[in-house]
Formats: structure tokens, sequence, C-alpha cells
């Protein structure tokens, strides 16, 4: 698995219930796009406003509609033994690869993490990629994964979601170093080519719910050797990523500019997050009028 993966939203219905035409709809036109992968229950799905049977119900609805892409499921979970049930319902239905946030709410050190990642590992047998996100979740060291990277073949990569270069080079130098076969991707839109030069696999960026063409490009333009093109798309992918600054959350961000190019997924989400209003939508349009016209 390499290249542009989207960790998709979540659609619902003003009742908070989830848009299952929306979904199907969303799914079709990123795989027409050419999107490598497809990943469902993220960050930006909202996963933690999500019972587990609905998680489950969304793995099973996204194992039907994605068939000509890497297909990620998300697991992660405070309660250990929650996040063994839904990785093993991943692995049940299909999907290519789980991915595991760390607990979030308790901090937790090293020793912790691995001892939850280590019970995971050992009782399912899915691909595993890490999810590292400190500003939601306990920090994965790059110590930390590269234990768990030679302990665990099952440990198969990571996203990294956290805006420095010298960690995620790090984690490509000290483990993919190490262990060739290790997926290092990064999480955010503004670091993608940068991740691609230091030797990473790609990216999975939520900007790519809504404007897939331009990842692609930098991707295709980096994969052909035409640097000058890639370093054009990812100045405007750069550009892009300012939406994230514009909105409380984002959720909100990535809603709402979907709603400004004209998706059908509603602008709602789940309490305790807020839509913002209409001021904030209109610096999107703004933003997005400049970078993709």
């Amino acid at each position: 698995m390499r290249g542009v993966i989207v960790p998709l939203v979540t659609p619902f219905n003003e009742d908070y219930s989830i848009d299952v035409p929306a979904l199907e709809e969303h799914v079709e036109f990123l795989l027409k796009a050419g999107v490598h992968g497809v990943f469902i229950n993220a960050t930006t799905g909202e996963f933690t406003s999500l019972s587990t049977d609905e998680k489950k119900f969304l793995a099973e609805k996204g194992r039907e509609l994605v068939t000509s892409a890497f297909y990620l499921v998300g697991t992660a979970s405070s309660n250990t033994f929650e996040v063994i049930e839904l990785t093993k319902h991943a692995q049940d239905i299909g999907a290519d690869y789980a991915v595991i946030a760390p607990p979030y709410y308790c901090p937790l050190n090293d020793d912790a993490l691995f001892r939850h990642y280590s019970i995971v590992a050992e009782r399912t047998d899915i691909p595993i990629i890490l999810y590292n996100i400190p500003s939601c979740a306990n920090p994965l060291s790059v110590s930390l994964i590269k234990r768990l990277a030679l302990e665990y073949s099952n440990i198969a990569g990571v996203k990294e979601t956290i805006d420095s270069v010298n960690h995620v080079r790090d984690v490509i130098l000290e483990v993919k170093g190490e262990r060739k076969d290790f997926r290092v991707f990064t999480g955010l839109d503004q670091h993608f080519l940068n991740t691609l030069i230091l030797g990473g696999d790609g990216g999975i960026m939520a900007c790519a719910n809504f404007a897939p063409e331009i990842h692609l490009a930098v991707w295709k333009a980096f994969q052909e050797k035409r640097f000058e093109d890639a370093l054009g798309y990812a100045r405007r992918l750069a550009k892009l990523s300012k939406v994230y600054d514009m909105a409380s959350s984002f959720g909100s961000a990535i809603k709402l500019a979907m709603s400004v190019r004209g998706f059908s997924i509603k602008p709602v989400l789940r309490p305790p997050y807020m839509m913002d209003g209409d001021e904030v939508k209109e610096d999107i349009r703004k933003l997005l009028a400049e970078v993709l016209g």
C-alpha cells in the first residue's frame, strides 16, 4: 500500500443518523478519482462519536463499496478489549488494514502503550497501521514505534499526523531503515511531498475528501520524477491545508469545504462538535477559489 489514502468523513442526516446514500456516492467519487486507499472510521469520520455497532456497520458497508483500492478500518478505543473486538471484526470482513490510534484521555507511558498494542497484535492477524496523532491521544515515540515494528510483523506501518519533519525523518531512517516493508504515511496534507522526499510511502490526508486531484497530482509527478511539477502541486496543497486553521474543528473545515465544492454530504457534525457558520464558510470558499479555481 502506497500513495494517496483518504480518511473518510462520516455523512450524517439532520437527525444525526448515518446518511448511507451520501456515503455510497462519496466512495464512488473517490474511486473514480483514482485514490489508492479508503480509510473508514477515521478521526475525520468522527469515530469517537460513533457507537460500536455503528463502527461495525460502517466497516461492513465500506467493505462492500471499496472494490478497487486498499481498504482500511479504524479500530481505536481507550478500551484495549474493544480495540481487539473491532480489529477482529475488521479482519473478519476482509479489510486490508486496521488503523489504531493510541488510547486517549488517560496519559500512558511507552511501556503501557507497548503493552496495549502488543495485546492487540498478538490476538489478531490483520496488518496494523499505528496512528500517531499527539494532538488528540498519547504520542508514539520513535523508539516505541521501532520496538513495535521489530517485535510484531503484523504491525505494518504508521500514520504520522504530527507537525514535525524531524520525527517523520527519524521514523523513516530508524524504523523503515531496519524493516524495509514498514510503511510510513503522513497525516498532514502540507507534509505530503517532504514525506515522499524523505522516503515515506504516501499520505492519509483529510483534504483528499474534497480535492483528491491535487494529492494525486503530487504523487504522480513525484513518481515520474517531474519534480518542478510536484513542487508546484505541493505548494497548492500547502495553501489548501490552511482550511484547518479557518474552522473550529477539522470536521467542520472538511464538511464546509465539501459543501462549497457541491458534494451532497450535509454540513452536519455530531455533538459535541459544531459546524461553523456562514462567515467561516465564506472564508473557505475564497481559499478554495484561490487554490482550485
